[in-house]
């Protein structure tokens, strides 16, 4: 079973738009994506970006090649299809799904989340579900054939968007976690670009580790400088919600966190 990284990446970003071409660190003349990139192929031979076929992503496209990368274009929206797709024209039955605001990927834990798909049968491995990873580090593993199925089965666009969302939340779909092997948590550290807070930090993070570091290093630094987390901790980490009292049980956790007491108390009356 052939096994590839499929980096998902368009510019329309609608947080930090051309986040994935901005320079890091800045000045460096490497872009983020080509971090994305070049960490990922010291995982995997077979790298390939997906992004879609708006001209926009044209130069996503010629950014891919710099560095290496195979490339498929597909639909903008259709995320889960782009995958498939990519797949398809690589040859790629294990998929490895990264995405191109996680810079700071470790090769490490890319290749053990591949052994543990390969050693097993199950349809999906990752370390989000249960989360003792760093946010950024986020890595999956899942067969074309369960992509497909996720295909027949989920045609929510917004739920596709996200790819997994459907295997990851069903029964059906066989599921192993590769957590932290300490048995520690750093699921407190965010390490993913999603604003210019986030960027401001992973400049920190490069000029003060270098080009070759791995996640330890990272919570070795943060543990060093507990301030770090402080530059970006206010940002909220998007998600699909299941149910209703799902997503307000969410809202009120943010509207502790901002100090709006009598929106949140309303709130919990009614969940």
């Amino acid at each position: 079973m052939k096994t590839g990284i499929i980096i998902q990446a368009r510019r329309s970003s609608t947080r930090l738009k051309d986040k994935i071409l901005m320079e890091l660190p800045a000045g460096s003349n490497i872009s983020m994506l080509g971090r994305v990139i070049m960490r990922a192929k010291k995982a995997c031979s077979t790298v390939v970006l997906a992004t879609s076929n708006h001209e926009d992503d044209d130069l996503t496209e010629k950014e891919a090649l710099k560095y290496g990368a195979e490339v498929y274009r597909g639909s903008l929206d259709d995320v889960l299809m782009r995958y498939i797709k990519a797949a398809e024209k690589y040859g790629i039955e294990r998929v490895v799904r990264i995405t191109a605001d996680c810079p700071c990927i470790d090769d490490e834990v890319i290749k053990e989340c591949i052994k543990l798909h390969e050693n097993s049968s199950v349809d999906y491995v990752s370390n989000v579900e249960k989360r003792t990873f760093p946010h950024g580090l986020d890595t999956e593993v899942i067969s074309l054939s369960a992509l497909k199925r996720i295909d027949s089965e989920e045609k929510n666009i917004k739920v596709r968007e996200h790819v997994t969302w459907h295997a990851r939340k069903s029964e059906n779909y066989s599921k192993l976690d590769y957590i932290e092997k300490n048995g520690k948590n750093y699921s407190d550290i965010r390490v993913t670009v999603d604003t210019y807070e986030d960027y401001g930090l992973m400049n920190l993070i490069y000029f003060m580790l270098g080009d070759n570091f791995n996640y330890q290093d990272i919570v070795n630094l943060f543990e060093k400088y507990p301030w770090l987390k402080v530059l970006n901790n206010n940002i909220y980490h998007k998600y699909i919600f299941k149910n209703r009292h799902e997503e307000l049980t969410e809202a009120v956790k943010l509207l502790e966190l901002n100090g709006m007491t009598a929106a949140k108390k309303i709130i919990e009356e009614n969940i």
